[in-house]
């Protein structure tokens, strides 16, 4: 909501809270469209201000709020700026074998970043409602989840330098699918048998792009094993986790998260406790423990606090996180507290 003076009131504008006199006496209720008659009863009373709702007052979800904020709009303009930017540097290199400028790169995100490093609404949640045009979808999913690494890096105790290192890997990573079929790439279906053969050479591809180039190894490998698996289900090699590359275990974490989370035309991003429900059903094994662990609970603790609606209607905020079960926190309905962990049959549906 917005404090706005009483000569600058419009017809149509809607009252956020109850306005009362300076002895308490109400003026106007809350909800009340303004019209000229209640504006003018508002200029001669001694108020000088009333609190009136803006866009992200009327909507209801918690991704709706954020996609109609000013901060938001301030976030799509200089992502939009600086996407041009890594967008040509891309295409320089796929079509003409132009390298990229590595300090280029992290100009990038710290273009994107730090103007929002301290903002109510973090950069994961976003990027979660941005909506970006089918045909620039794998360009921005480089320079998101390049962003997620700056968010996340830290979570993970590396250095400055190492820092640096998973943000140009997750700009590199996947480059490898700009060699494969656009069809492919955004096919809505499932893949036939092969189709996933041939998506699965992707990283291969990433490889062989940037082999040559004078970047550290890191980012080689971590291009070469993202979808490598800790239990030794991934590829291209079936590695076990003591062969996995530091970096690419953690690009692997990142990598699921930012295709759940980001926003699609054909659906809305899914709640980050699905998202986190999903990584507790089937990512103990596959993912390094470490790194896992310190993602999802990291994660969660973003949202101590939020208010969420159960999937039986109730809404309710987040108190305190389950260790033993991320994706079910204790939650609060008025004087009443729901351990998520305890009641099965309850979960969150979403943010709101």
């Amino acid at each position: 909501m917005e404090l706005v003076a009483t000569v600058a009131l419009k017809p149509g504008m809607e009252v956020a809270e109850d306005t009362t006199d300076y002895k308490g006496n109400l003026l106007v209720k809350k909800d009340t469209i303004l019209d000229k008659l209640t504006i003018q009863k508002l200029l001669v009373s001694p108020i000088k201000c009333v609190q009136i709702k803006e866009e992200e007052d009327r909507v209801r979800t918690y991704f709706e709020k954020i996609k109609v904020s000013k901060s938001f709009q301030k976030f799509e303009s200089v992502y939009i700026a600086n996407f041009t930017a890594y967008k040509v540097a891309l295409d320089s290199f796929i079509l003409k074998k132009v390298p990229p400028n590595n300090s280029d790169l992290l100009a990038i995100v710290d273009h994107i970043f730090t103007p929002f490093e301290h903002s109510k609404t973090t950069i994961l949640d976003m990027l979660a409602v941005l909506e970006i045009k089918d045909s620039d979808l794998l360009y921005a999913h480089g320079l998101n989840v390049a962003l997620i690494c700056r968010y996340t890096g830290k979570w993970f105790s590396l250095s400055e330098e190492e820092l640096q290192t998973l943000i140009l890997c997750g700009f590199y990573y996947d480059i490898g699918k700009f060699k494969l079929p656009k069809d492919l790439i955004f096919k809505p279906g499932k893949l036939t048998d092969e189709e996933r053969a041939l998506m699965r050479t992707h990283p291969v591809h990433s490889y062989n792009l940037i082999q040559n180039l004078n970047i550290d190894i890191n980012i080689k490998l971590a291009a070469l094993m993202h979808h490598e698996r800790c239990d030794g289900t991934g590829y291209p090699q079936h590695l076990a986790a003591d062969r996995i590359n530091k970096f690419a275990k953690i690009i692997s974490i990142i990598d699921a998260y930012e295709a759940m989370t980001s926003y699609r035309a054909y659906r809305d991003p899914l709640c980050p406790f699905k998202v986190i429900d999903i990584f507790e059903k089937d990512g103990l094994e596959r993912y390094d423990v470490a790194f896992y662990l310190t993602f999802l609970s990291r994660m969660v603790e973003e949202y101590i606090g939020k208010e969420v609606m159960l999937n039986d209607g109730t809404e309710c905020s987040i108190v305190l996180i389950n260790k033993n079960n991320l994706s079910r926190p204790m939650v609060r309905t008025g004087n009443n507290y729901i351990d998520l962990s305890q009641n099965k049959n309850l979960y969150i549906e979403k943010l709101i």
